[in-house]
């Protein structure tokens, strides 16, 4: 009985862009603990033949590599990820690029051009060619964004990042709009500090340890705690939830900042 109530996703076919490190290696590692069968891709070979490694203890796994801000090489990626797992279920966009060391007076238009091309185009292309497919194979599928509380508040610094953020989550609502009536929900996980190499360079030491309070639980989360809400997500039983935003930040959004003095 354990093992059925765990492995909700047996037997789905499911695709995770950025799924060679990080939160996107996480949520992989989460979907195919319950089930899944998966396809990890990223732009870098040498890190999906580490995750292939890494992720083929939890399950059926396999990679493609893709950039997915052109769009033909997002149709080969959907349509190898296709022929591979025999029709496709979940798709949960877990790509993207993050820097918030540059002043709205300093940001240059190729590095704004390039972080809007992979985060927000990007799943824009990557949503639309999995809506596609699931019509096409008539599967009443699930697409998760995975989005940051950059979206919902503002970071200095990252006005390419946050604005690529807040545009993810109007993108989500309008999708789970628009494909509603094939049964597909869209929906997007804004986490708040993960440790992951994006991170890596943010995240002091005294932050790590619980000693710098950056939320009410006073720690940074691991990239499990996004698969975990992106796994529920793509569950038969959350079938009514589309069009919404699952924060998942330790309580960081849910706390109002008070000067101490």
């Amino acid at each position: 009985m354990v093992n059925q109530m765990t492995r909700l996703l047996e037997g789905k076919a499911a695709l995770v862009t950025g799924g060679a490190r990080g939160i996107g290696r996480g949520i992989a590692q989460v979907l195919l603990d319950r089930g899944a069968r998966v396809v990890v891709a990223s732009r870098t070979q040498s890190d999906l033949d580490e995750a292939v490694d890494v992720l083929s203890p939890h399950g059926e796994v396999s990679a493609y590599r893709a950039d997915v801000s052109d769009p033909a090489s997002v149709a080969e990626l959907f349509d190898v990820a296709v022929e591979r797992l025999g029709g496709l279920d979940v798709f949960v966009g877990s790509h993207g690029v993050y820097n918030a060391t540059v002043p709205v007076l300093d940001l240059q238009k190729e590095q704004w051009d390039r972080t809007l091309a992979i985060n927000l185009t990007g799943n824009f292309l990557c949503g639309q060619a999995a809506a596609r497919r699931m019509v096409d194979h008539g599967r009443q599928g699930r697409i998760v964004f995975i989005s940051s509380i950059n979206g919902l508040t503002a970071e200095m610094n990252a006005a390419d990042y946050n604005t690529s953020k807040g545009g993810l989550h109007l993108l989500t609502k309008t999708m789970a709009l628009d494909l509603a009536e094939y049964g597909i929900t869209v929906n997007a996980v804004a986490p708040g500090w993960i440790q992951s190499p994006m991170s890596q360079g943010y995240l002091s030491e005294d932050l790590l340890a619980g000693k710098e309070r950056v939320n009410a639980q006073r720690r940074v989360g691991m990239p499990v705690d996004i698969g975990s809400a992106a796994a529920w997500l793509a569950q038969d039983d959350a079938g009514y939830v589309t069009g919404s935003t699952i924060v998942v930040d330790g309580g960081q959004m849910a706390e109002m900042f008070i000067p101490t003095g």
